[in-house]
């Protein structure tokens, strides 16, 4: 299907794209981007703060797959002459060392980053009809549970994670 959608839309302009692409698509593919951007900017605060080496690798992670879904929510944005909204800085690094923030806050800001791109992402999926649409948000819907899990094993692993209680009848 996908394939079969970018031979359709061959040699079509913009604005017949536009005409393909519905306005919860477009809020949706907005909202992501936005939503990306403001958690790298909150990461990049952060980032430097970090002491524990295997959180700086987590870091990395989430880091990349946010850089990707940004990458691939503004070509779709300039596929469907979309307006961009304003990036943040390209660096917004603190030099700053906050003694009271600990790896344990970071990972919690992390999990809360990536976790609220679950209901964005999949509402997002569900309301699309447009194939390239769908195909970014579902790529991205699956590369942010991949996320989570890695999340989920790491806080397990350093006590991060607020479990609950082992049910025992």
């Amino acid at each position: 299907m996908d394939k079969l959608q970018k031979v359709a839309d061959i040699g079509k302009s913009a604005r017949e794209k536009q005409r393909i692409i519905n306005v919860v698509e477009v809020f949706y593919i907005w909202d992501v981007l936005v939503t990306k951007l403001d958690a790298l900017e909150t990461i990049q605060i952060f980032e430097h703060m970090i002491e524990d080496n295997d959180l700086t690798i987590i870091k990395n992670k989430v880091k990349e797959g946010l850089v990707i879904g940004i990458d691939d929510m503004e070509a779709l944005m300039r596929d469907y002459d979309l307006p961009f909204p304003m990036r943040p800085p390209e660096d917004v690094s603190s030099t700053v060392h906050i003694e009271a923030v600990r790896d344990r806050d970071i990972f919690q800001m992390f999990y809360e980053v990536i976790a609220a791109f679950f209901p964005i992402l999949g509402i997002g999926f569900m309301q699309s009809t447009t194939p390239d649409v769908r195909k970014g948000l579902k790529n991205h819907l699956l590369l942010t549970m991949e996320l989570q899990e890695m999340l989920v094993e790491y806080g397990k692993l350093k006590g991060f994670l607020n479990q609950p209680p082992v049910y025992r009848p």
